[in-house]
């Protein structure tokens, strides 16, 4: 009797424990786990579509609101072949860039980028590069940082973003190009230029690193100094050119008789032609 009363038992009780483990597997215990976390992930593809339509919005405002086309993506064909220009792929890059024309365009308005459309022609065009290669320039192995040219009806700026010049600087710098050229296709010269350089002094075609006196930096009297620096000696387009660049960055040139006399003579120019510009 004793040992039915076991066995009793030993059936009760496996079948209570079989009971208790099928209930508990049954159960969802998911509810007892660790809460998910609800932060999104964002992928690499998401950082990078975000990056490319933060860079087409600013691209697609300086068009709207300036007239003016950035381009990063279509190469440049050049009809002469004579440069080698590879453009900037690099995202991070492209925004920094971007973000400094804006103080570019500050000192300009839509105005006076619409004088690009006349004659003709198709606007201004601005193309960021990471190199401009001809192998050199005026004779000389030299960085290209910048460069200006018309082609296909348009007015075109390369600026390579990756030097170490200032990118508003070299952008300036080749905008005078640019307006030197709408100037000449509307007959408007700087004909009395020469006047303001020093008598029997031409231009040398070419750049070099000798050490001039008229140049500023390298005289202690202000009377004599007619040239910005070496480069502005090359030529009288690239002369102006600099002049324009320290115009617009806010150079004030009244201590130095000579290159305050050139950089009046050229606002005058511009704003007699150009009036929209405060120079």
């Amino acid at each position: 009797m004793e040992r039915k009363v076991h066995l009793i038992s030993y059936i009760i009780v496996t079948i209570t424990v079989i009971l208790c483990y099928t209930i508990y597997t049954w159960f969802d215990t998911s509810s007892f786990s660790e809460p998910v976390s609800t932060v999104a992930r964002i992928s690499y593809e998401d950082t990078i579509s975000e990056d490319v339509k933060l860079i087409n919005d600013q691209i697609n405002y300086y068009q709207d609101y300036y007239n003016v086309a950035i381009n990063l993506y279509n190469d440049i064909n050049l009809t002469d072949g004579s440069y080698d220009i590879d453009l900037v792929n690099n995202n991070y890059t492209i925004t920094t860039a971007l973000d400094y024309l804006g103080d570019y365009f500050k000192v300009f308005n839509k105005e006076f980028f619409n004088r690009f459309y006349e004659n003709d022609m198709n606007g201004l065009n601005i193309y960021l590069a990471t190199n401009i290669d001809n192998g050199s320039i005026y004779g000389e192995n030299t960085d290209i940082v910048g460069l200006f040219f018309k082609q296909d009806n348009k007015y075109i700026i390369v600026i390579d973003v990756t030097s170490n010049e200032s990118l508003t600087k070299i952008a300036f710098h080749e905008t005078m190009h640019a307006i030197e050229e709408y100037l000449r296709l509307n007959n408007v010269y700087f004909r009395n230029w020469d006047s303001l350089n020093p008598y029997g002094f031409s231009y040398s075609g070419s750049y070099n690193t000798n050490v001039y006196n008229d140049t500023l930096g390298y005289n202690n009297n202000c009377n004599n100094i007619y040239f910005l620096d070496n480069y502005a000696r090359s030529s009288a387009v690239e002369d102006r050119a600099r002049m324009f660049e320290f115009i617009c960055l806010g150079n004030d040139f009244s201590r130095f008789p000579r290159l305050y006399a050139k950089a009046n003579y050229l606002k005058e120019v511009i704003t007699d032609n150009i009036p929209e510009l405060d120079l």
